[in-house]
């Protein structure tokens, strides 16, 4: 829909905002012009005025002298691939309006695709990328545009074939505990007579390679392998879930990757997360039509379908990992990557684009996740019908990451409820864009999620296990070590190493750096 006389003057007099560019076009088309057009396109979208001007931080109208040849010119620059990868423009998202007597150009520009998706200027990706951040546009990190790249392959980030490992690579205790749940949901299916191996296949979690062997995919490395083998192909993985219920305590139950006490992959997370985050939800009085009482409802299985989402949707090459925070009033769901869909659809509903559509099958198989897309439609219905706030949802860039918090309690004030940016149009969710500040370099490392100051202080060397020391020393000697590595120099079994990794990576003494091919362990002394 196009903007009227009056909407563009409100736009002006508010100046640059997240959603708005304006700009002085009498010398033609700036050069600047791009940049806000690769942003918005990587973004979420604005509006882009040409012929207004800012004097003493103050903008006013000062129209275009020939409207139509300045958009024959911007169609003609827009469509060149030597000046901008993409258009994704149709004529109605260009137009002219008279404004106060003269002529301003607006150029709408919507989200691009995530196929289109990085939006650059120029022919070098990594440099003529830029997103929206308040009221400037800035250079996208080169893992933002990595991030995108993921996003846009036909094939999702989890099918990559993992051909240094094999089945055996895997942790046994949870292909058995999920063989199990998935028996007892299929007890006829032909698939639970087959080995490990070739189920694994089948639910799409491994598949064989040039060299004739069965070799597991990402989405079977963190479905089923230990937080060590992990760690070793995705530096950054990382999962946590917090519980504070009062003030006067830390933490009054926390389950993390690296706690050193059972596997860490995203399967095994799921099962020990997913009754603690609905324990404290109020059911109220209800029976069925067999005159039983109604033990769960429609907030249990969101919080669960919002559990399986963040652990689904998650772009796990990205910084800071999924963590879940419940208080006493609020459950946060927060994981790295953006929405691959614009939010709006995404919470009308009935789209659905996982980003690990292998993921999301392995857990589908057995009940958890929905496959209609309709996960965040139903949200804000449930709440409302419960008389609960209304759930926020904030997507945030470089690192790129999604949170949704969801209100328990009816008794929270609205007053004192996040603010957000921004309101998406017919009642979808209060959304609220964060990137780097002007003064603040984007590629700068940021502190990591596993290290705790209460996990780091100084520790007795001597309490700790020898298999933890051996690990330490065997690192020490070699960083370049893998986890396969540690099991074959050291004789240990991997649930022996998986558990010393764990406590060393929780106590801040070793961190993993790098990828998979370059990546190594930097130890502390």
């Amino acid at each position: 829909m196009k903007l009227t006389t009056k909407q563009i003057e409100r736009l002006v007099k508010q100046g640059e905002v997240v959603h708005t560019e304006c700009k002085d076009a009498s010398g033609g088309l700036p050069d600047s012009l791009w940049e806000s057009y690769s942003a918005f396109a990587n973004t979420d979208g604005g509006v882009i005025v040409l012929g207004v001007k800012e004097v003493g931080g103050k903008f006013s109208i000062v129209g275009v002298s020939n409207a139509t040849a300045l958009i024959k010119r911007f169609w003609d620059c827009v469509n060149n691939r030597e000046k901008v990868s993409v258009n994704i423009l149709f004529d109605r998202h260009v137009y002219s309006v008279k404004c106060r007597g003269r002529d301003v150009v607006v150029i709408d520009v919507p989200r691009a695709d995530r196929q289109d998706r990085p939006v650059y200027i120029g022919k070098d990706m990594f440099s003529g990328s830029f997103r929206r951040n308040g009221e400037g546009d800035y250079h996208c990190p080169r893992e933002s545009v990595k991030a995108m790249l993921r996003d846009a392959c036909v094939e999702t980030a989890d099918a990559c074939l993992l051909d240094e490992l094999t089945v055996d690579d895997l942790c046994s205790k949870t292909i058995r505990s999920y063989r199990n749940r998935f028996k007892s949901k299929k007890p006829g299916h032909i698939w639970n007579d087959l080995p490990d191996e070739e189920f694994l296949v089948r639910i799409r979690a491994a598949r064989r390679g040039e060299d004739g062997k069965v070799h597991p995919n990402l989405a079977g490395l963190v479905c089923f392998a230990e937080f060590g083998q992990i760690m070793d192909i995705l530096p950054d993985f990382f999962l946590d879930y917090r519980e504070r219920l009062s003030t006067d305590t830390r933490w009054t139950d926390r389950v993390a990757a690296h706690d050193a006490t059972w596997s860490g992959n995203i399967y095994d997370f799921y099962l020990m997360v997913y009754d603690r985050i609905t324990s404290h939800v109020k059911v109220p009085f209800e029976i069925d039509s067999e005159g039983l009482r109604v033990e769960e409802n429609e907030i249990h299985k969101s919080l669960r379908e919002l559990l399986a989402n963040a652990l689904i949707h998650a772009d796990y090459h990205g910084r800071r990992g999924i963590v879940i925070e419940k208080q006493a009033e609020t459950i946060s769901f927060s994981n790295p990557g953006v929405f691959r869909v614009n939010k709006a659809v995404a919470v009308e509903g009935g789209t659905s684009d996982a980003r690990n559509s292998h993921i999301f099958n392995i857990f589908a198989l057995v009940d958890i996740g929905e496959r209609s897309g309709m996960g965040l439609a139903d949200l804000y219905g449930h709440w409302k019908k419960h008389g609960l706030p209304e759930p926020v949802i904030s997507e945030e860039y470089d690192p790129d990451r999604v949170k949704v918090t969801v209100y328990t309690d009816s008794g929270q004030s609205t007053a004192n409820r996040p603010k957000s940016a921004q309101e998406s149009a017919q009642g979808a969710p209060k959304v609220s864009q964060i990137g780097p500040r002007p003064d603040q370099d984007p590629t700068k490392t940021r502190p990591r999620p596993d290290q705790d100051p209460a996990k780091t202080r100084p520790i007795a060397w001597s309490d700790l296990p020898s298999s933890c020391r051996q690990v330490y020393e065997a690192l020490r000697q070699d960083a370049f070590l893998t986890y396969r590595g540690m099991v074959a120099k050291l004789g240990l079994n991997k649930d022996t190493i998986n558990t010393a990794i764990g406590t060393l990576v929780q106590k801040g003494v070793i961190r993993r750096e790098g990828n998979k091919q370059t990546g190594h362990w930097e130890v502390v002394k």
